[in-house]
């Protein structure tokens, strides 16, 4: 058995100008390697094989490729195709960074015009949590180049940051997805960096049982599912099928005006369980019957929209904006109902603000000035303005998930870990959004973060670009949101810029680049250019 961690794989990106490390798993006594370039073999190297485990070394060598790798071992040998040397970035946080380029579809709809850049390439690490032992490798994962049926699953802002630092360096650019929605900083440290944080170890203690960790993944499930079909069977607009009758029929609906925040309305501030909106719009006899587009803004929490009586669309939380495509045929002439079903779960539901609510024909682009966004370049039927509304149920509030992933070292030992075999360029980090009630300890606990990501990468100057939390009102639109959380953000922010005394850490400050009423802005690219700028100028010195 010869197995080369999953990361030295078919098209691999090493990094340039650093000794370029082939480990992995072998049943043998030495296992050798040789790169070639398709006309001759340009270095060899051999190791012997340790409890298992081989380590064997390249010298630095400047980017190019393609190249190929062969790895023999006792009896097996591995081929690795389509290898290029170049630049290898480490994406590393939350939600902002693994924020795909899906999401921005219609605010850089020119990147999905013809993409092809073979360049270009990440590998995603899906999600993996493990409290006990750091992992020596990843599970799944593969080398995927810019195409059309892979570019929007790609980080935004690690796709935009690898673009530019292409366009800067004209060298290949490989992009190592470590990123998960809402985790915490101690969930990417280990527990050696943890050691001085004794309380966040104290918190992963109880998940370190199997039997305990179990029942927390079950409970998980079970109240989330017991919610949901309690507030099935009991809603009225489901038992008689609201979203199959015609506008005429809504004596008892009651008015109210789109977009709106639940906790600013007299009858709906604190409502939880199942809510309906209905309307009626007109379609010009030169549009029945074509294809449109629905925008309609976000909400809180999950929906399901109908036009006349035909489900269009369905979102089970509320970050994603609402982007649902309405088929050839729906839509007649004359007037026409939509019909919306949404869901509260803690009491704080809302139609944001802000944003985009309409019936959207052509093409076009979505764009924002931070505070309003607009759709240009579309002929649009707006939706927004009078409606009507009726409960379906009321219902007490969703028992809280225990996200077990987001804990202190689950995600370092599952995704993080297996990667620092790998040499690589730099970090870029985007993340903070989860620790906002800790921002006491948060500046230490990146420094030691910093610190010790280059002890394991065995770099002291390694790169750590890292990204200022941009602007957003938690207050109005964060279900959880408080008088002070306003507050916690600017500390955070706060604690971010304290630590750009950080040797070769750089703050890329992109406050701009926010939505006051999204917690997801998509203008990505502004930041992932001016990471690119840091990290161009020291890498190519």
């Amino acid at each position: 058995m010869l197995q080369p961690i999953r990361l030295i794989s078919d098209g691999c990106i090493f990094q340039r100008n650093k000794e370029i490390r082939i480990c992995g798993a072998a049943d043998c006594e030495q296992v050798r390697a040789k790169l070639s370039d398709g006309k001759s073999v340009l270095e060899e190297a051999q190791a012997d094989v340790k409890e298992g485990r081989f380590t064997l070394l390249f010298s630095k060598r400047r980017a190019g490729g393609p190249y190929s790798l062969k790895i023999c071992g006792g009896a097996d040998t591995v081929t690795v195709s389509d290898v290029y040397i170049g630049d290898v970035i480490q994406l590393v946080g939350q939600s902002n960074i693994e924020f795909p380029m899906s999401r921005v579809s219609e605010t850089y709809p020119e990147e999905f015009e013809a993409p092809d850049e073979p360049l270009i390439r990440s590998f995603k690490i899906v999600e993996r949590r493990e409290f006990h032992t750091p992992l020596s490798d990843m599970e799944t994962g593969a080398w995927l180049p810019v195409k059309a049926d892979t570019l929007p699953d790609f980080s935004a802002v690690g796709y935009f940051m690898a673009k530019k630092l292409l366009a800067e360096t004209g060298v290949a650019v490989g992009l190592i997805d470590t990123t998960l929605g809402g985790s915490a900083i101690e969930s990417w440290m280990s527990r050696e960096m943890l050691e001085a944080f004794p309380e966040q170890l104290g918190v992963v203690e109880p998940y370190l049982d199997e039997a305990y960790l179990a029942g927390v993944l079950a409970k998980n499930e079970e109240n989330t599912n017991a919610w949901h079909t309690w507030v099935d069977a009991h809603d009225a607009g489901l038992l008689e099928k609201w979203y199959q009758e015609e506008q005429g029929k809504d004596a008892d609906w009651e008015e109210i005006t789109l977009p709106c925040i639940f906790q600013r309305h007299p009858k709906l501030k604190g409502f939880t369980g199942s809510i309906w909106f209905r309307r009626s719009f007109q379609i010009e006899a030169d549009r029945a019957g074509e294809k449109a587009l629905l925008w309609f803004g976000t909400m809180t929490d999950g929906d399901e929209i109908f036009i006349n009586g035909v489900s269009v669309g369905k979102t089970e939380y509320c970050y994603p904006p609402r982007r649902y495509e309405i088929p050839a045929g729906l839509l007649k002439e004359g007037e026409n109902v939509i019909t919306i079903r949404l869901l509260v779960e803690k009491g704080c539901g809302r139609v944001t603000d802000g944003k985009v609510y309409g019936i959207l024909y052509g093409n076009g682009k979505r764009s924002t000035d931070g505070f309003t966004e607009s759709a240009e370049g579309y002929d649009i039927v707006g939706l927004s303005g009078k409606w009507t509304y009726r409960i379906g149920t009321v219902s007490e509030k969703i028992e809280p998930v225990d996200f077990v992933s987001w804990k202190p070292t689950a995600l370092y030992n599952g995704m993080l870990h297996p990667c620092t075999q790998f040499s690589i360029g730099g970090i870029f980090f985007y993340q903070g959004e989860s620790n906002l009630l800790a921002t006491d300890i948060y500046e230490k606990e990146f420094r030691t973060l910093v610190d010790g990501y280059r002890k394991l990468w065995r770099d002291d100057d390694l790169p750590f670009v890292y990204v200022l939390l941009p602007q957003f009102d938690l207050v109005t639109y964060e279900p959880d949101g408080t008088d002070e959380s306003n507050t916690h953000w600017e500390d955070m922010q706060a604690c971010q810029r304290a630590c750009s005394d950080i040797p070769f850490a750089y703050l890329a400050e992109a406050a701009e680049t926010g939505e006051i009423n999204d917690l997801h802005p998509q203008r990505k690219k502004e930041i992932g250019e001016l990471a690119a700028g840091y990290l161009e100028k020291h890498l190519t010195n």
